[in-house]
């Protein structure tokens, strides 16, 4: 009688753990790899990660560390004019695909990618539907 009691409080805990587990797994891989919500604060903190990898693996001098921040955020301001630039043909493209999709849907379907569009937008990501892989480091 006993020897059932064992195994459910085994079973019962093993599942707790599993479960626990699949749950802060997902949801750390949900907040850390989730696209910035504030753009000016992400870019000052890469500015910050990459000024202070440089200085910390090169063992920089205070002038050049400064120097060197100077050049990391001049590049970063040069990316993002570049991202600034891309990003409406970026949309284009994305909204002439979408538009030739549709051109092959009934009207209902139509309807439904509509909605999945806009339920992608509003929740990109979820517990099983997890974020792109991060990009590859700066450092080739």
């Amino acid at each position: 009688m006993r020897n059932w009691k064992i195994w459910t409080a085994f079973m019962a805990v093993f599942l707790a753990g599993a479960l626990s587990g699949v749950a802060g797994t997902g949801l750390f891989l949900r907040l850390h790899f989730a696209p910035p919500r504030d753009r000016e604060a992400f870019r000052a903190q890469m500015a910050e990660r990459l000024s202070s990898t440089l200085s910390h693996e090169l063992d920089l001098t205070g002038e050049a560390a400064k120097a060197v921040r100077a050049d990391v955020v001049a590049t970063l301001d040069r990316l993002e004019a570049v991202h600034a630039e891309l990003r409406p043909k970026a949309q284009a493209i994305i909204t002439d695909g979408i538009r030739r999709v549709k051109s092959h849907l009934t009207e209902t379907q139509q309807a439904e990618l509509d909605e999945l569009i806009k339920r992608n937008r509003e929740k990109p990501f979820s517990l099983f539907r997890l974020p792109p892989p991060p990009p590859p480091s700066p450092f080739p």
